[in-house]
């Protein structure tokens, strides 16, 4: 997870014609999804490289930092189920509400949003347009996420239930992190010999 500024690209105007009140997620058109899409591509990609012709490349999740494949999944980061009691319907259309995320069903937002999930309040999240996520993880050279040391208790929090409802501390993003870092990490000399 990292940084985001949504300031920099201003909300699609298209979102204005949507009304939580008489419209759902069911009837947000095409084209409105793709306005929405280039927006997030533009706040969510890599500046420079991420392209409204290559769309994909550069864009990463908004909370594990994966590739994103096939235009990914639009995200709530409250929820907009009506039926749900932590449901936010009222945030269905709303710009300050929406990422883009991997589409994987084992962490990021299927995962925070799946029947089986544990309650949780969406502001004891880091919402990474709101705060700084380089304030509250510590990423090991293992792969593994953790809160960063010295955080106050509710920072601490933030980090833990983070992880908890994302999934962050998924094995497979681990062992992808690992691999990652693992071309920076220093050879053995051993292998020198």
């Amino acid at each position: 997870m990292h940084k985001l500024d949504r300031s920099a690209v201003a909300a699609p105007a298209c979102l204005a014609e949507y009304d939580y009140q008489t419209q759902t997620w069911d009837d947000f058109s095409g084209v409105c999804k793709r306005q929405v899409r280039f927006a997030l591509f533009q706040i969510q990609g890599i500046p420079g490289i991420t392209s409204k012709d290559a769309a994909e490349y550069g864009l990463r999740c908004a909370y594990c930092e994966g590739a994103i494949r096939h235009e990914g999944h639009l995200e709530h980061f409250r929820q907009k189920n009506r039926n749900c009691p932590e449901g936010y319907p009222e945030l269905t259309f709303d710009w300050h509400n929406l990422f883009i995320a991997c589409g994987s069903k084992d962490h990021c937002g299927h995962y925070k949003d799946r029947l089986s999930a544990q309650p949780y309040d969406p502001d004891q999240l880091i919402k990474p347009d709101e705060h700084d996520p380089e304030h509250y993880f510590y990423f090991h050279s293992s792969g593994e996420i953790r809160a960063l040391h010295g955080l106050d208790d509710e920072d601490k929090l933030r980090a833990i239930e983070t992880i908890r409802v994302f999934g962050l501390d998924n094995r497979s993003l681990v062992g992808a992190r690992a691999k990652a870092v693992s071309k920076y990490r220093a050879p053995d000399l051993a292998d020198f010999n």
